[in-house]
């Protein structure tokens, strides 16, 4: 059992070791640590020694220093240089935030990049500020076009946070697939079977054998729908940041095919320059929508993790523990 900080500490230590500079591990180590603290294991501490791995074989580039372009006065270009999107972010996070109450819109594109973990870190810090926020992460391909059986777009997450009157932000962070791909991943190593709704096998055919999901497709979330969304996000992501897009990106599951090279983009918004109010009349919408019986708001869940993990800090296995710790002592 850890105490954040441990965890935060931990995941430092293992960046640090396999090869990334202090500034480019703290901001990882920093998410990986919110991911545990809302109860996201997958892409917490799960997901940290697929980083490692990436550092080790040259996936990411953890020594690179992100630069920054401003290129108008709500327009914001940072090149990852294939590092990690979260130091990227980082790096570009206090122009980018300064600009919005003057511009009232600003944008931010992160080009040649890496994969983004949980956007909704991202769009949280830019809440916290009193901004909404919209994210939009590309990824390796996972989906097949509506009507095909070959993946196509990647899971392509995206994330909207609000701020709140005296609470955390509100944040929405969905992928464009049934369930993230890391859970089928988990499966297919455990040997166990997932439900019959998560992926297609090569011939487009629901699958509960993760193995052959893997081989063959994710399912877009809400049908066609989601593999419209997908498109987006490729778009926005890919395309606007002059990045790879998703059929053309490596696999953030292996340690071949070198960088990945995706991109992520932000757009960021001042309500105060649109509405006086928009605080009460976000309120009063969440508060009509509470007073149903059985609702809960995106994110709540997370949210009362947050204050259990905090009491009672975050346990995991000891297998998975001494696998961090190998990466710690290198």
């Amino acid at each position: 059992r850890l105490t954040l900080e441990e965890v935060e500490e931990l995941s430092l230590t293992a960046l640090t070791s396999c090869g990334a500079l202090p500034q480019n591990a703290l901001p990882v180590a920093d998410s990986i640590r919110s991911a545990e603290a809302d109860g996201i294991r997958n892409v917490g501490l799960g997901y940290l020694s697929h980083y490692c791995e990436h550092l080790l074989c040259g996936k990411v580039n953890g020594k690179v220093s992100p630069s920054l372009q401003q290129l108008t006065v709500a327009a914001f270009e940072c090149d990852a240089r294939n590092g990690f999107a979260h130091s990227a972010f980082m790096h570009a996070l206090e122009k980018f935030a300064q600009s919005v109450p003057e511009t009232g819109v600003s944008a931010l594109s992160i080009q040649h990049s890496y994969a983004a973990g949980v956007i909704g870190w991202y769009v949280e810090k830019l809440a916290e500020r009193g901004f909404v926020a919209l994210a939009f992460a590309n990824s390796p391909p996972a989906i097949a076009p509506w009507g095909g059986t070959k993946a196509f777009f990647g899971t392509n997450p995206l994330a909207f946070a609000v701020p709140r009157r005296d609470k955390p932000p509100m944040v929405i962070d969905q992928s464009s697939s049934t369930t993230a791909k890391v859970n089928v991943v988990n499966a297919a190593n455990r040997g166990e079977s997932i439900p019959d709704n998560w992926t297609l096998d090569r011939f487009g055919k629901p699958t509960t054998d993760a193995k052959e999901g893997l081989a063959g497709s994710m399912t877009p979330s809400g049908g066609y729908k989601g593999v419209a969304m997908a498109m987006i996000v490729d778009l926005l992501a890919g395309a606007v940041t002059g990045s790879t897009m998703s059929h053309r990106a490596a696999s953030f599951g292996d340690n071949t095919g070198g960088f990945p090279d995706v991109g992520q983009f932000f757009l960021a918004l001042d309500p105060n320059h649109f509405s006086s109010n928009f605080i009460d009349r976000a309120e009063d919408m969440l508060a009509a929508m509470l007073r149903q019986e059985g609702v809960r708001l995106p994110g709540d869940r997370r949210l009362i993790c947050r204050i259990n993990t905090a009491r009672d800090g975050v346990e995991l296995p000891e297998s998975l523990y001494q696998k961090l710790m190998k990466y710690c002592d290198r």
